[in-house]
């Protein structure tokens, strides 16, 4: 039985980015849109590749949240549209099951007359035609190009027969109105409730997420890598069921989302956070809760929000006890703690091996986290940690080889203007 529904998946993409930037995300979910009407109208593709090529059109625009420049973002779109489309491809490529389609990320801003020298399929192409028409009337619509712009860049920065086909299509269904009035949504909301995305995939749209946010920063990548890995073994020692370690692989796996809206300057600093900036950091407990409530199973919501939580009711950010936490909920917090002394961070070096467990030992001990999960991590700690190494390579390999392909591409697309 699946914890999520396909469209579900795509409410916390839309919910967590929307975050960042409202109008960038309807902008995804507009092109979106209009992308699924033309597509839809050819009577040419199967269920499975209309679903996919709408999700390439959602998600076009992804790469430029890597940063989360808030005041920027729009701009971005024309300022540099190079580096975004490149960091989406990556994104699509590698932490997606569109790989196969990420290249129209890739080119969606490539003039139309280059075209015919673009390396992909007939069948990409054909929607990238699509999906570069659309973008651009988006822009448009955002005031983003100028009022003549359709008159002089035809046939070169965008498909003319496209643009007739859209023209066709407009008069024939009023698109332009459904945006207006907002019906759009429930248009596209009534596809994704009809097509179904599979466990395995729905769980890779969900780890995209979380390498969105971690993005900014190598050291949070890893520490969401960790907390999941650790919350699992130690699941797995204490003789969880199947069904409660996936729910605390989610859980574990989402318990940050919200630090998408945590400045990086607070997220990435130094020193020791003030007052204000530690209720800032802490909000991102309330901030995930809000993406998460009503799209995925409530277990796992709880699990997710509760991390911070304590005991004897020091925690955050409800000042829960113990009779009001779950096992696994206790399980998650102690993963998390883990993760933070084991992990290297901006304000400080990964602490010895001795220290985290006297660390973790004196919490237990003081009635602040469970005394028997903690006796299990003391009991397997090493085998846990060698085996979270050997782990962390591979994951962190991929994230380092994104890194790398994007400051190659970079400079090759650059360079070819």
């Amino acid at each position: 039985m699946s914890i999520i529904r396909s469209k579900d998946v795509m409410d916390i993409i839309f919910r967590t980015l929307g975050i960042v930037d409202k109008e960038v995300m309807t902008h995804c979910e507009i092109t979106g849109y209009l992308l699924y009407k033309i597509l839809d109208s050819k009577e040419c593709y199967t269920k499975r590749e209309l679903l996919d090529y709408i999700l390439v059109g959602l998600l076009h625009d992804i790469g430029l949240f890597r940063e989360s420049p808030r005041e920027d973002l729009g701009n971005a779109e024309i300022i540099d549209p190079v580096e975004h489309s490149l960091y989406g491809y990556l994104f699509i490529r590698f932490f997606t099951p569109l790989g196969d389609k990420a290249d129209i990320v890739r080119d969606h801003h490539q003039h139309y007359n280059r075209f015919p020298a673009l390396r992909m399929s007939a069948d990409n192409k054909k929607v990238l035609e699509y999906l570069n028409l659309i973008d651009k009337l988006e822009h448009r619509r955002m005031g983003l190009l100028g009022p003549n712009y359709f008159k002089v860049n035809r046939d070169i920065t965008f498909s003319g027969k496209a643009f007739q086909e859209f023209q066709a299509l407009e008069s024939k269904e009023h698109l332009l109105d459904k945006l207006k009035d907002g019906s759009y949504k429930e248009e596209l909301d009534g596809f994704l409730r009809d097509h179904s995305l599979s466990e395995r995939d729905m769980r890779k749209y969900l780890e995209m997420m979380i390498y969105i946010i971690d993005f900014r920063s190598e050291v949070t990548v890893i520490h969401t890598m960790s907390t999941v890995y650790f919350a699992e073994q130690l699941a797995k020692l204490s003789n969880f069921s199947r069904s409660e370690i996936r729910d605390i692989h989610y859980g574990a796996m989402l318990h940050d989302l919200g630090k998408i809206d945590i400045p990086l300057e607070i997220l990435e600093s130094s020193g020791g956070l003030s007052p204000e900036e530690m209720e800032i950091m802490k909000s991102h407990v309330e901030k995930t809760e809000s993406i998460l409530k009503g799209t995925i199973d409530d277990t796992i919501v709880q699990i997710a929000v509760r991390h911070h939580e304590k005991l004897d009711g020091s925690g955050y950010p409800r000042g829960l006890k113990r009779e009001d936490l779950t096992l696994a909920q206790q399980l998650v917090a102690v993963a998390d703690i883990l993760s933070a002394l084991y992990s290297k961070r901006s304000y400080k070096e990964a602490f010895e091996k001795e220290t985290i467990k006297k660390i973790l030992q004196s919490d237990a001990d003081a009635g602040k986290i469970n005394k028997e999960i903690v006796a299990c991590l003391m009991d397997n700690y090493d085998m846990i940690i060698q085996n979270y190494e050997k782990e962390k390579e591979d994951i962190i390999g991929r994230y380092l080889k994104i890194k790398e392909t994007y400051e190659e591409l970079y400079q090759i697309l650059k360079t070819c203007g």
